[in-house]
């Protein structure tokens, strides 16, 4: 079996620069995580409610509201040389005096820590996933259009 490729543009006029989509979608998924956890959903759906004492102790019964750091989170820019988006609730800042990061604490709640039980709160859902694919995949075709 034999194949022929034939190239109709030119791969040196392709920018390969994504850095604007990807802070794009950085945004995307910071804006879906925080309306998801406004409604009380986690990455993969419903998470597991607050026990009795703890809303009674908080005073409410919303999920990772305790700063809003797990809610509002860090979006690090990619760069044209940094072609990479991170987001997190916070590398530095330190939880109510300790040593533990907020980032730390977002751990604890995905997996679980202690008393504390299994909250999949931090993530892409499918459908944020599937639009930040189609970004990604419209850029690179109007690149290669254009070369």
């Amino acid at each position: 079996m034999n194949v022929e490729v034939t190239m109709d543009f030119n791969l040196a006029k392709i920018n390969l620069d994504l850095s604007k989509e990807l802070n794009t979608i950085g945004q995307i998924i910071k804006k879906d995580h925080y309306q998801r956890l406004e409604s009380g959903q986690g990455v993969k759906g419903g998470m597991q409610q607050l026990r009795s004492s703890t809303i009674k102790k908080k005073g409410h019964s919303k999920i990772l509201v305790d700063t809003g750091k797990m809610r509002n989170l860090v979006v690090e820019k990619a760069t044209k040389a940094n072609q990479m988006v991170e987001i997190h609730p916070g590398r530095k800042e330190r939880y109510k005096g300790s040593n533990v990061t907020m980032s730390d604490v977002g751990g604890f709640h995905q997996s679980g820590a202690g008393n504390l039980p299994k909250r999949e709160w931090f993530g892409i859902t499918k459908d944020v996933e599937k639009r930040a694919i189609k970004h990604i995949e419209l850029r690179i075709e109007q690149e290669i259009n254009r070369a």
